[in-house]
């Protein structure tokens, strides 16, 4: 049986607590009944909301994620948040790298790398996502970014580690941000383009962590994905999830997607 991670990133687009709590508690109630085997779900609402849509979800099938975090667990670091807190929060999963926080705040592989370490030290789920820029891919440099990214975000992280990480692969140019693609056409990848780039990294990962971790390790599409389209994505082998921006933010949207997942596992 295939495992699928469905991710909604909810970035900053609901903006109020009680607003994320009716958003989350819609999403609960319409997955309650789904029989989910084999497929994790989970929203990712900003920090402010984090503790009472975690209150919110509590019980429920619908897992509770945060957009980020810092590598330390405490100290004076103004404007970040410590695993800790994503902890007490209720929270399971962590979105680490997300291209716009590598292109919009500067996030290096190496930066995120201390990120995905402390996630997995104090025993988060981190979601180490990755991704071309449309400039990247025509120039033909798709696969050496990749790996850049995979390797550098995921240095010194052990095979029996990997058993909790989910890679995302969102290709830049298929996200619907215009500070990210100012000057780009956005579009989703096709299901050819995300195969391929999804059998590259399946492969550099059973090359790194062997077959039996490397082969089983969750690889999420990013880039527009929506009820239109998942279908056709996620009946592609490599493909074992998605992680939802827009489309995550109401259950008649979302709830479809989780279904598609449901019926390729």
């Amino acid at each position: 049986m295939r495992s699928f991670v469905i991710g909604g990133n909810w970035k900053m687009q609901i903006l109020k607590v009680d607003e994320a709590v009716k958003a989350a508690k819609a999403i609960a109630d319409a997955i309650n009944g789904l029989d989910l085997t084999g497929v994790d779900v989970f929203i990712a609402p900003s920090f402010n909301a984090l503790y009472s849509v975690g209150q919110a979800i509590k019980g429920s099938k619908l897992k509770l994620a945060a957009q980020n975090m810092y590598f330390r667990d405490n100290g004076a670091f103004t404007g970040e948040i410590s695993p800790d807190s994503l902890l007490d929060a209720g929270c399971t999963y962590v979105l680490l790298g997300h291209s716009e926080r590598r292109r919009i705040f500067n996030e290096d592989d190496a930066y995120i790398n201390q990120k995905v370490k402390k996630a997995l030290e104090k025993g988060l789920k981190p979601v180490l996502c990755i991704g071309e820029t449309a400039k990247e891919r025509a120039q033909g440099k798709t696969d050496e970014v990749n790996k850049t990214q995979l390797a550098g975000s995921l240095a010194d992280v052990l095979p029996e580690q990997m058993k909790n990480v989910v890679i995302a692969y969102e290709p830049v140019w298929a996200i619907n941000n215009k500070f990210l693609n100012p000057d780009t056409e956005i579009k989703t990848a096709t299901p050819e383009q995300a195969e391929e780039a999804h059998i590259f990294i399946r492969k550099w990962l059973v090359e790194k962590y062997g077959q039996e971790i490397g082969g089983v390790v969750p690889i999420q599409y990013g880039g527009s994905m929506n009820a239109a389209n998942s279908a056709g994505l996620l009946k592609i082998v490599d493909i074992n999830g998605g992680l939802i921006g827009g489309a995550s933010l109401k259950a008649a949207d979302f709830k479809p997607i989780i279904e598609a997942a449901m019926g390729n596992k």
